[in-house]
């Protein structure tokens, strides 16, 4: 990449970095959120009808909707349904604590690598390779 290009590919790079990074998030812990929610509003439905028990079970946004249909249990769902909520996603986030703490372990112990290790600062480049200042003068 020509020197003048590199600010746009460096750009570039860290636009589909974060991209991917957030659509990763997405798939591996919205899944871990969503069963968390199911798994912590089961219990919390006891004495529901059947019918709006299985609405809640599907998503807070579905158990908020359906709350008003409930009539005096209204309130117990709504708190059932965020605390649920809530659970799940502290599960999600414990996970992507492991998930980072383990590539922060591994990125200290392999340490830099690639180009920044083999050509420290101050080192000319290879021979035949253009310099700052032939990038400069283009």
């Amino acid at each position: 990449m020509p020197r003048a290009d590199q600010g746009v590919a460096s750009a570039l790079n860290d636009d589909v970095t974060r991209e991917l990074g957030t659509a990763r998030r997405v798939a591996l812990l919205g899944p871990l959120l969503a069963g968390g929610y199911r798994a912590a509003i089961g219990d919390k439905l006891a004495g529901m009808p059947h019918g709006t028990a299985d609405t809640a079970r599907e998503g807070i946004a579905n158990a908020l909707e359906a709350a008003p249909t409930t009539g005096g249990d209204a309130s117990h769902l709504v708190e059932a349904a965020r605390q649920a909520f809530v659970d799940g996603w502290q599960q999600s986030m414990w996970a992507g604590v492991a998930v980072m703490t383990a590539l922060l372990v591994r990125g200290a112990l392999r340490g830099p690598s690639g180009n920044a290790a083999a050509h420290p600062a101050g080192d000319d480049p290879a021979p035949g390779a253009p310099s700052a200042h032939d990038a400069t003068v283009r």
